[in-house]
């Protein structure tokens, strides 16, 4: 089935999403139902989610068009005669498979969730271990994706692994966790996994600017810094092909490297440590500063994209996307932004 909710302002700004559920197309079922719609876009992490809350009187959703676990879902966004630079657009929001469902009353409602994720194989519930001998990063994301029956999209340099084992993870942890030590971000798309360079991407121009005078209203931004928890140098022990236990040390360039991280992982080689030294410490500066922006809604917000901060001082500067929530809600459409400062200098 296929459907829209339409919203204006003033009869000229419109919003609308479309749903495309199992691959058929059915008149407005979905559309004259829901009164609120929320997608969260992912930059790595976490899969994205898609949340519809639909109108359930006469038990509608709980008897003839009753949701399955099998179902899939595709969903758009797209904006008309919209304000100022955010003009017309429409964005893909990729397919989605149900998740759960929350019935509630009163009023009835079923509130329904998808997630990225294939939900019909053991992706990321069943634990598995098995081992990977004279193998690389893309190769082994590339079985995981296999046996999940999703398509892998590497973005990234590789890297050749001696031997790497998976103990009691699921699959999705174990993928996600792979890439964390090598520096690259993973995201569920479209029925893809997605393996990229984020470093690469930070190092792009930004796509748009938000100044702090175009906020406004309440709870319009809030930014978070943790300096006493941000390290500068990182120290990492691992064992070479002789079986002698060495160490490696990076202090970031143009530091002091008195707050030094030690990191509890395999390295196989000099350069295997210098990759998984820089990735960690690459990772604590991500986390240590974070901005949230709540802004109109618009089709042109997308994780993984960079834009300039203006007019907020020394936190000026380019941000990356870690997150997107769109939302619609009574006829009014907002995103709210989650990034960081881009780090590209190591």
């Amino acid at each position: 089935m296929k459907a829209a909710l339409t919203t204006g302002r003033n009869g000229a700004m419109k919003s609308s999403f479309a749903i495309e559920y199992n691959g058929v197309e059915a008149t407005g079922i979905i559309a004259n139902d829901s009164d609120s719609f929320t997608w969260k876009d992912n930059a790595t992490g976490e899969a994205d989610t898609l949340t519809i809350s639909l109108s359930n009187i006469g038990r509608k959703w709980m008897d003839g068009f009753y949701p399955s676990e099998n179902d899939v879902l595709k969903a758009w966004i797209q904006v008309e005669e919209w304000a100022a630079d955010y003009g017309n657009g429409r964005i893909y929001c990729g397919q989605f498979q149900v998740d759960s469902l929350k019935y509630t009353g009163w009023p009835e409602k079923l509130q329904l969730s998808a997630i990225s994720v294939p939900v019909n194989s053991d992706f990321n519930v069943k634990q598995k271990s098995r081992t990977w001998e004279a193998t690389t990063v893309k190769t082994v994301l590339g079985d995981i994706a296999g046996n999940a029956g999703i398509e892998l999209v590497y973005d990234a340099d590789d890297c050749n692994i001696d031997s790497i084992s998976q103990s009691g993870k699921t699959d999705l942890s174990f993928a996600y966790s792979l890439c964390s030590e090598y520096g690259l971000s993973l995201k569920l798309y479209n029925n893809k996994m997605v393996a990229y360079n984020q470093t690469d991407y930070e190092k792009k121009g930004p796509s748009y600017s938000i100044s702090h005078s175009s906020l406004g209203g309440s709870g319009a931004y809030a930014i978070t810094s943790n300096i006493t928890s941000v390290y500068d140098s990182a120290k990492i022990q691992y064992t070479d092909g002789n079986g002698d236990t060495l160490s490696y040390e990076y202090t970031i360039p143009g530091k002091a490297g008195n707050r030094q991280m030690f990191i509890s992982a395999k390295a196989e080689s000099y350069g295997d440590a210098e990759i998984k030294a820089k990735a960690a410490l690459r990772d604590n500066l991500r986390k240590s500063k974070s901005i949230t922006l709540k802004v109109m809604g618009s089709a042109k917000y997308i994780a993984t994209q960079c834009f300039d901060l203006i007019d907020f001082g020394k936190l000026s500067g380019k941000y990356f996307i870690d997150s997107v929530t769109h939302a619609k809600s009574a006829g009014n459409y907002t995103c709210t932004i989650v990034a960081h400062p881009t780090v590209t200098d190591f």
